[in-house]
């Protein structure tokens, strides 16, 4: 089986959003801060949720004919980089079709 390469796109002119390739195809990933739903927990506050966009070579994020996801509303990351990796699984696994597009 061969093994997947995934290598840095071009980032685009979309703030906010991050690029990268995979299998022929863009993930597009925003990660975005949200209110803290739960006071009582530690740690510094912030929460974070993402949403992943998956476009041909060369289009932007908001090229919104292809699949597309959100984070489950029900969990949420400690930090930027977590959501976004967590977007970025996401996208692959929209990509090689083993989730469910929203």
């Amino acid at each position: 089986m061969e093994t997947p390469t995934l290598k840095q796109a071009a980032t685009n002119d979309q703030t906010g959003w991050r690029t990268e390739e995979y299998h022929g195809r863009q993930m597009h990933v925003c990660a975005e801060s949200r209110v803290p739903e739960n006071a009582a927990l530690a740690g510094h506050g912030l929460q974070w949720s993402f949403t992943v966009r998956i476009t041909g070579i060369g289009a932007g994020a908001t090229d919104d004919k292809g699949p597309s996801a959100t984070s489950d509303p029900g969990l949420f990351y400690s930090t930027q980089a977590v959501a976004e990796d967590m977007g970025f699984l996401r996208g692959r696994e929209l990509i090689e079709g083993t989730g469910e597009v929203a």
